[in-house]
């Protein structure tokens, strides 16, 4: 079907000049396949040889369009030569007069198949970026090139790679996380690369810092499947974590070698195994699944008096099988929602070291937290090993020994 020429004639001889993608965007929903900017410029073409006049800026863009996009396509092409991609896609941003022009436009003379400026231009430059670079263009790509008009500038979003692996932490001390940087307090300065967090003494530091070389990434982050307290080992088959790399360059690595990396530089602290490309998906699911999931600990436990044989079996009775209920500890309460916690311990093993100090396994639902277990946290864990025993009892040391269900 041929578009509306006498509308198209009308609104150019009323209105003024218009581009090739402003009259493609007029006539757009009757091209099919063809681009609306190909279309434009036969249109353009075909309003010249019938008599109207074409001069004076465009109606619409007023030849912001025409006048920016070969030099932005170009400075696109130079962002994108030093990066991995398999795909693109375009966005476009439009100054709010264009938009405006565009709608008064609309409302003035109902083009009845007329689409935006906007989407006209996106699909035109998808086809130029595909063209140009060989990438096919998807929904969900690699990088998402964003052309502001407005602006005159180029901006690319790189999609982040995702890397699943389980860690063990070997020594006590070392957090989870990354430190707020303490020169700037989290805003970014020179001290921390700008990054707003201090990398060293940190799970998420330690490997993060290893793939971002390989991955020429600008800033990570680490997913993690719950989290251990800092004076805690994370030992057994280790934590299942997903890190991801925010805006990298590069988008495959061997991972092979970033593990044996990360396990060279550093040996007897934080290692890694069974590295593997993962998802966004995988990283809900992580966080999704942590409170189902169960782990099994080992605790270092002192009393405050003496301990016999018959006490640890009279834990190992009461807390086998029971139901935990945990008020949020006092400990965490300053970062936690203060509420009631319902978890259960599946097994409970002691065995007797010295007079005031015994070892326990604890097999329990993940999100219970197991000092507090012990210490029954001034009544608001119930029931614990404190209150079973009558007397004071702390954890001296924690290891989680595995994480089960992942």
């Amino acid at each position: 079907m041929e578009p509306d020429f006498e509308l198209v004639r009308e609104i150019v001889e009323r209105e003024g000049r218009l581009c090739r993608f402003c009259l493609g965007s007029l006539i757009g929903g009757k091209l099919g396949a063809i681009p609306n900017a190909v279309k434009g410029a036969a249109l353009e073409r075909t309003l010249e040889l019938s008599g109207v006049g074409l001069e004076g800026p465009c109606a619409i863009c007023d030849d912001l369009i025409g006048g920016s996009l070969e030099e932005l396509v170009e400075r696109a092409l130079r962002l994108l030569s030093g990066v991995e991609y398999s795909s693109l896609k375009a966005g476009v941003k439009l100054p709010p007069w264009l938009i405006e022009r565009e709608d008064r436009l609309r409302a003035k003379y109902n083009p009845p198949n007329m689409v935006s400026v906007k989407l006209t231009l996106i699909k035109w430059l998808d086809l130029v970026l595909s063209a140009e670079t060989g990438a096919p263009i998807e929904k969900d790509p690699d990088i998402l090139v964003t052309f502001d008009l407005a602006l005159k500038d180029v901006e690319l979003k790189i999609n982040p790679v995702f890397i699943y692996g389980r860690y063990r932490k070997l020594e006590r001390g070392i957090s989870q996380s990354r430190r707020k940087c303490p020169y700037c307090g989290g805003r970014g300065c020179e001290k921390c690369n700008w990054t707003g967090k201090i990398a060293e003494g940190s799970v998420e530091g330690m490997i993060g810092e290893v793939m971002k070389e390989f991955f020429e990434s600008e800033d990570y982050v680490l997913h993690g499947a719950g989290r251990e307290d800092v004076d805690a080992r994370m030992l057994g088959r280790g934590r299942p974590f997903v890190m991801e790399m925010v805006n990298p360059r590069k988008r495959r690595a061997d991972l092979k070698k970033i593990e044996e990396e990360i396990n060279t530089r550093w040996r007897g602290k934080v290692e890694v195994l069974d590295l593997r490309y993962s998802s966004r998906e995988e990283v809900r699911r992580l966080k999704e699944g942590s409170p189902e999931v169960r782990k099994l600990y080992r605790a270092l436990v002192e009393v405050d008096g003496f301990v016999t044989e018959d006490d640890l079996k009279r834990v190992e009775r009461a807390l086998t099988g029971a139901v935990i209920r945990q008020r949020t500890p006092k400990r965490v309460a300053w970062r936690r929602a203060d509420l009631v916690r319902v978890r259960r311990v599946y097994e409970v093993k002691t065995k007797k070291l010295d007079e005031r100090t015994f070892e326990m396994t604890v097999l329990c639902d993940g999100g219970l937290y197991v000092k507090e277990l012990i210490s029954g946290d001034d009544g608001r864990t119930t029931p614990s090993v404190a209150e079973v025993l009558g007397k004071k009892a702390f954890c001296r040391e924690l290891d989680v020994l595995e994480v089960l269900g992942h």
